[in-house]
């Protein structure tokens, strides 16, 4: 990595090709940063040229692009990867809840720490994190990732609503406490199998009171449209038995996860649903006609013999889509350019038709169309003056990369997440020449060896 130029307020960085995603890959492009911000981006010498004596760091054969924007993580499950690599979605969520409850609160920070060291390197700066215990929260100001973090909420007996509300509420307030300027809070009523109508509704309500976004996993497995539709099934019978709530009744709805969320007034274009693999054109129309987003986290899904989410159909109905990584504990690895190749090679094999996806559409999607499915698009998602400083370089010197005829080809076909070497997240440099730059590498690997013996005691 070359430098020439004298130190100055504004940075210029050159790259063999700078990918703005909003406009066409620049050859011999750079992108010039001042402070926590975007100020242009052009062919280098045209940037040069504007802003002489700026300091220049050049990437040379690298690819420049926005920071991955990972709609749907667990960070705190990070040290989960790799416990449950064979079992279908049910009987994976049982052994996994019996894992969980092996763990305190200074267990998943460690775990946190480790998915959060794991996005950036990877190339991740925003992440949308359902958190269970909320300790990701430190790991996520620590790092320097930007975050929406959103609190998990729990509970189906609504005998206690009011006292689940007045809980979360307090929780939400020392969340609060723990932000800095690139976190936000957020709430995640789990998914419907565990969350009651009433306090679906109640979270929707206190959200819009305080303009605050929700996630929630919404038809992910056929366990679940099972669950919702007829009240039968292992999520009905084992998974309530598990955590202590089959003394509680349950009943039939008759209808899909979507028309029953539908009913309870929680859609909105502040709601992103995550996963919808099990969704039919109804649905579709019913989320599309509620602005509501989608986190499309095609490894996962695959891996717990979910299915396949009707990608091409959301986009068609012109919904906001993003790639999420989901869980170290389903997905094992945090790495984007897997979303984006599993996307690609599983839409065109079920149409049957390469038109379906092409790489452009992968790496918009893992970007700012991540950005828009967040509702940060006014900040993120692109390389655009006045934007945040969010961008990520690619080392494309290798032999799988050679010729480059196409830089978005060689991100969705080429490269892995050991590629990137160089993060930053609103103009501060978090991971350069793969040096961590925000954490101690050395103390979180220790820490997860010791959660690992937890687990495996």
């Amino acid at each position: 990595m070359a430098e020439t130029g004298a130190p100055e307020e504004i940075q210029v960085y050159r790259a063999t090709w700078v990918m703005p995603i909003t406009s066409d890959p620049i050859y011999d492009g750079a992108v010039a940063v001042k402070g926590d911000s975007i100020v242009a981006v052009a062919p280098f010498d045209k940037v040069s040229d504007a802003f002489p004596g700026a300091r220049v760091i050049d990437f040379q054969d690298a690819l420049l692009l926005p920071g991955f924007v990972n709609c749907h993580s667990h960070l705190e499950y990070a040290c989960f990867r790799g416990l449950i690599d064979n079992h279908n979605f049910g009987p994976w969520i049982l052994e996994f809840i019996g894992f969980k409850a092996r763990l305190n609160g200074p267990d998943y920070a460690a775990s946190a720490y480790l998915g959060a060291a794991e996005c950036i390197t990877s190339g991740i700066t925003t992440v949308g994190d359902a958190m269970y215990s909320g300790e990701s929260l430190k790991a996520i100001r620590q790092s320097g990732l930007r975050a929406r973090a959103y609190q998990e909420a729990l509970g189906i007996d609504d005998a206690h609503l009011d006292d689940t509300m007045a809980r979360l509420s307090e929780k939400l307030d020392e969340l609060r406490e723990q932000t800095g300027d690139l976190i936000e809070i957020g709430l995640f009523p789990h998914a419907t199998y565990t969350v009651s109508a009433s306090l679906y509704r109640a979270i929707a309500e206190y959200a819009r009171e305080r303009g605050m976004m929700v996630a929630s996993h919404v038809a992910e497995s056929n366990e679940e449209t099972i669950y919702i539709r007829s009240g039968t099934g292992m999520l009905a019978l084992d998974l309530r038995e598990k955590v202590g709530w089959d003394h509680l009744s349950r009943q039939p709805f008759g209808v899909t996860p979507v028309k029953y969320l539908q009913q309870w007034n929680v859609f909105g274009p502040d709601f992103m649903a995550v996963h919808c693999v099990h969704v039919g054109p109804r649905d579709i129309d019913v989320m599309a006609s509620h602005d509501v987003s989608v986190a499309h986290c095609p490894k996962s899904n695959a891996k717990l013999g979910c299915g396949i989410a009707p990608l091409p159909a959301l986009l068609e109905a012109g919904m906001r889509v993003g790639f999420g990584t989901d869980s170290p504990a389903s997905s094992n690895i945090m790495d984007m350019f897997g979303e984006m190749r599993t996307a690609i090679f599983l839409h065109r094999g079920v149409r049957r038709d390469t038109r379906v996806l092409n790489a452009a559409d992968c790496v918009l999607m893992a970007t700012l169309g991540g950005a828009r499915a967040m509702r940060m698009d006014d900040r993120i998602g692109s390389l655009e003056p006045g934007k945040q400083a969010d961008m990520i370089a690619v080392d494309i010197k290798f032999n799988h990369f050679t010729p480059v005829h196409d830089p978005y080809s060689a991100l969705v076909y080429g490269a892995n997440q050991e590629d990137v070497f160089f993060t930053m997240v609103d103009g501060r440099v978090v991971y350069d020449r793969k040096v961590l730059k925000t954490l101690d590498n050395e103390k979180m690997t220790a820490d997860a060896l010791e959660v690992k013996n937890k687990l495996r005691s």
